[in-house]
């Protein structure tokens, strides 16, 4: 049976319906989103405001929380819908979303009840980690990356089944992959040591294969309760469409780091620090380029949005370094001041784009600074695993230094080429649908 609308709810109140008109989705808007919230709010998205009812900008914006490439095909698979049937994919698995939406739709049970999990079970959903659960009104993340989200409570797993929030992500590998979950396991504890993360995260054994396990930054715990908050990643809010490459700035210029800046620090009060998003975006973009991270693409930026409307910048995610992999490109996602490939990006060109967002010379600098001299005393005194520990910390530190000592960022691996396929590759740029090597 074809599903033409399904209720969209968010924060407890209902604010309209994803409505299928011909063969597209628009979301009407509710009455009770605009009294509650006014018209033109962000609460929802800074591209599709309240009251806006634009069939673009509601697909750019939902389709954005399905999965990618391989992944989405396989759900329109599972489901018996066409991969384009945004609203039939969304009424599978919208029960538990990224952000704090809601969707429910015909697959919805409020009769079942969360499963806790046992570890052969947990491994059996991570055979096919697609990014997506089906049962219960579903679960889905989006990305090309093969993950899973569970809750965890008691020190073990528990499935929600539409009704408990997911708090954890899964990022599983082959028994022959460790250095890969290990290298996006390092990197996050570097950005934790740097100030641009509270998230907890870890390596653990799940049957054969090693998962990385990161704790959502859009949940938190309120007494007993998992209280869930509205996130947006960088291409929703820049209206992007969905499906494609657009997140890439070689394929769309409306993609930029400028772009995201300009999404910042609006409506701020007289006691908040001037420009503090922007600040805290300029350290995650030299936090990338030192790290090496090739990928931080408009999806790897993301926006939270609290239940009065109010935005702010999401704490940094999806790091590693990339371009350490055998082969990997240099190309960086989005330029820094113009600069397009990461060897060339230097201390200036990183001030200079904070500049260019409108941050004052001195607040760039101190920005950059701070950020690379924290990574360089991170890589001094966080372990490493033995699979990376030869190559990755060194690597790490020697981009910050030679940043800070205004070279650019230019340091060459020592690691044999026979192991660096094992760190990861970002996603292919040209071909949306095509399956990324970890």
């Amino acid at each position: 049976m074809t599903v033409d609308r399904v209720p969209v709810v968010l924060y407890g109140t209902m604010i309209g319906h994803l409505t299928r008109e011909g063969s597209r989705a628009v979301l009407r808007w509710s009455a009770e989103a605009e009294q509650r919230w006014g018209l033109r709010s962000r609460v929802l998205s800074a591209s599709l405001r309240v009251g806006e009812e634009s069939a673009d900008l509601s697909e750019s914006f939902f389709g954005a929380l399905l999965p990618e490439g391989e992944h989405i095909a396989r759900l329109a698979r599972d489901v018996k819908v066409d991969r384009g049937d945004l609203i039939g994919l969304l009424a599978e698995v919208g029960a538990d979303l990224a952000g704090a939406l809601r969707i429910s739709g015909a697959a919805a049970d409020p009769r079942r009840e969360p499963e806790r999990l046992s570890a052969a079970e947990v491994s059996a959903l991570l055979d096919r980690a697609d990014g997506f659960l089906l049962g219960g009104g579903g679960s889905a993340l989006p990305g090309f990356q093969r993950k899973l989200t569970l809750t965890r409570g008691d020190g073990g797993w528990i499935r929600g089944n539409g009704v408990l929030p997911s708090t954890h992500i899964l990022k599983p590998v082959g028994p022959d992959a460790r250095s890969a979950v290990e290298a996006e396991a390092y990197a996050l504890a570097v950005a934790r040591h740097a100030g641009l993360t509270t998230m907890d995260s870890w390596v653990e054994q799940i049957g054969a294969r090693w998962v990385l396990v990161i704790e959502r930054y859009d949940r938190r715990l309120v007494g007993t309760q998992i209280e869930r908050l509205h996130q947006e990643d960088a291409a929703q809010a820049l209206g992007i469409p969905w499906g494609g490459n657009e997140k890439f700035e070689e394929n769309d210029s409306r993609v930029s780091l400028r772009a995201v800046a300009g999404l910042l620090d609006r409506g701020g009060n007289l006691f908040a620090e001037r420009d503090a998003d922007k600040r805290r975006l300029l350290r995650y973009v030299a936090f990338n380029v030192a790290m090496g991270n090739t990928d931080a693409h408009a999806k790897n930026f993301s926006l939270l949005h609290d239940d009065s409307g109010a935005t702010s910048l999401a704490p940094i995610y999806d790091v590693a370094p990339l371009a350490l992999a055998y082969g990997a490109t240099t190309r960086l996602s989005m330029w820094v001041d113009g600069v397009q490939h990461l060897p060339e990006v230097t201390r200036e060109d990183l001030v200079a784009e904070g500049r260019s967002w409108g941050l004052k010379d001195a607040v760039a600098t101190a920005a950059v600074d701070e950020t690379l001299s924290a990574m360089v005393e991170a890589t001094r005194r966080l372990p490493a695993h033995d699979s990376i520990e030869a190559h990755v910390p060194g690597y790490v530190r020697g981009q910050a230094q030679d940043l800070l000592d205004g070279e650019p960022a230019r340091i060459a691996s020592h690691l044999p080429l026979m192991l660096r396929e094992r760190l990861g590759a970002p996603q292919p740029r040209g071909d949306a649908s095509a399956e990324p090597s970890r």
